[in-house]
């Protein structure tokens, strides 16, 4: 079994995108659980991420601290997923709109 000292670097131990962004979803699954126990104790001071094969162990002092790092987390998925997919942006002409003669 691994241990590490930190979510960083358990997501970063994987080697690919598709599996930094399985490790954050992970993360981000423990935390949630771990917010959903703090807000009926009122604080939480750690939480750990045991899948089997490896192990985690992180200390936070609020509720409001696993927030955050449940959005940041959250950002730096969408943006591996960005990397992962790219970004397409698709532009049409309004004329070629079935709809514009409804409007006429």
């Amino acid at each position: 079994m691994v241990y590490y000292d930190s979510a960083g670097i358990y997501v970063s131990s994987a080697t690919t995108l598709v599996g930094k962004i399985a490790n954050i979803d992970k993360v981000i699954e423990a935390l949630e659980i771990m917010s959903i126990d703090a807000a009926a104790t009122g604080n939480y001071t750690e939480y750990s991420l045991d899948n089997g094969q490896s192990r985690i162990k992180t200390v936070y002092r609020s509720l409001v601290q696993i927030g955050l790092a449940i959005r940041e987390f959250e950002a730096i998925r969408q943006r591996y997923i960005n990397r992962l997919n790219g970004r397409n942006v698709r532009l049409v002409d309004g004329k070629n709109f079935s709809y514009r003669n409804y409007f006429r």
